[in-house]
């Protein structure tokens, strides 16, 4: 589903062929509004975007195509005549006024769906989690960049689910420090959830903004404010400004050393708190990220590395997150290195066939690979979805439901 240019998610769906088009979008389990006519039933609204039933079609038009093989096929029947069978690789775009948006292609989405499809088979069964609470956050972000319900995502239909594990130990995590803060925020936030009780935001380490004296948490404190809809200090983007190096990169802390991943949430930070992809800043920063990345299209941790600058899935989808917050395409002519590779490219080479990614070739299925590389490759820059969130209630927490064992005499 293409909402906007920047914006669009994909569901994986299962069903015994054939089915309807009308039928498959029901199965995403997407608000629908429909309206039926002479014509027959047409598809007024998805997602909360479009018109309302009685006058469908009046601010734009929800059009659907089939993916050819080669290219995106309009069909010339409506939803309910449209045959879908196994495999098929369905599109619905809006389009705003009736203009057309530019579609997108097909291969970063279906690896995201997969990634994300692998991810699930992961999760636990008993706490909802991921091992700990910051692969869950970061889970929960994979999950928010493509709008998936996370008090629906569960491994069994009566296990915790992902978003109760995160509420359940949100608190502890965002207590450690500001940056686990601004993650968890960003993570809640695009899941239009709530603020667990006692959870410090990143404003309650600093109301003036100066969070940190390293790139990376002062980063992820911004993103997080500019997450929950808060403002950001101005300061906060000054003392983020402020901590560039001479090379134009960021470091996670002082004397660490820049690196790709601090510089990349550096950049996007500063924009999300208003600055111009035009300032120095993020000019100096893109810059450093030009000539950090290999010619396999992909970037490493630390560029100026003596121990390993071998390109990894990680640090190229922070890169690619950064290159779209700042405007850039990353398949364009400054980021196509001389054989032909690409960010995007790269990233896509580290999937492997059950979904999964890895971080390095050869090195096997990753989970921090995998949940790192579905925002990107949905097009989806930090802070996501920003929201303005209320405290969570007992109920919201989980405190009212306990689970006891069934005892039947």
């Amino acid at each position: 589903m293409q909402f906007t240019n920047n914006e669009v998610i994909v569901r994986k769906i299962s069903f015994n062929a054939p089915i309807s088009g009308y039928e498959a979008l029901r199965l995403t389990g997407l608000e629908l509004i429909t309206e039926s006519n002479s014509f027959g039933l047409m598809i007024c609204g998805i997602g909360g975007l479009g018109d309302p039933a009685g006058s469908c079609f009046s601010s734009g038009f929800w059009s659907s195509y089939y993916w050819d093989g080669t290219t995106w096929a309009t069909y010339m029947v409506g939803a309910e005549d449209s045959i879908i069978n196994d495999g098929a690789v369905e599109l619905w775009s809006w389009q705003p006024g009736f203009v057309s948006l530019n579609l997108p292609s097909t291969r970063p989405f279906t690896a995201a769906a997969n990634g994300l499809e692998w991810l699930q088979s992961q999760q636990s069964a008993t706490d909802g989690g991921y091992g700990n609470s910051s692969g869950s956050v970061e889970t929960l972000l994979a999950l928010g960049a493509n709008k998936l319900k996370a008090d629906e995502w569960r491994r069994q239909p009566n296990s915790p689910s992902l978003l109760n594990y995160v509420l359940t130990n949100g608190a502890a995590f965002a207590n450690s420090n500001v940056a686990a803060s601004g993650k968890l925020a960003v993570s809640l936030a695009s899941a239009n959830s709530c603020w667990p009780p006692e959870a410090k935001q990143p404003l309650n380490y600093s109301a003036t903004g100066a969070f940190s004296s390293g790139g990376g948490p002062q980063a992820w404190a911004i993103l997080g404010t500019r997450a929950l809809s808060q403002s950001i200090p101005a300061l906060a983007a000054q003392n983020l400004r402020g901590l560039a190096q001479p090379n134009g990169g960021w470091e996670w802390s002082p004397t660490w050393g820049t690196d790709t991943n601090s510089t990349a949430l550096a950049i996007q930070a500063i924009l999300a708190a208003g600055e111009p992809s035009s300032s120095s800043a993020i000019v100096n920063g893109l810059n450093y990220l030009d000539k950090a990345q290999n010619s396999d299209g992909g970037f490493p941790y630390d560029p100026d590395s003596t121990f390993d600058t071998t390109s990894d899935a990680n640090s190229t989808a922070y890169v690619i997150q950064a290159l779209l917050a700042a405007g850039q395409v990353p398949t364009s002519t400054r980021w196509t290195t001389g054989s032909g590779k690409t960010p995007l490219s790269y990233l896509l080479s580290r999937q492997l066939s059950n979904g999964s990614f890895e971080w390095q070739a050869g090195q096997g299925a990753d989970q921090v690979a995998t949940r790192q590389a579905v925002p990107a490759l949905l097009g989806q820059p930090f802070p996501l979805q920003p929201s303005e969130l209320h405290q969570c209630s007992e109920q919201e927490m989980g405190l009212s439901n306990v689970y006891l064992p069934l005892l039947v005499k």
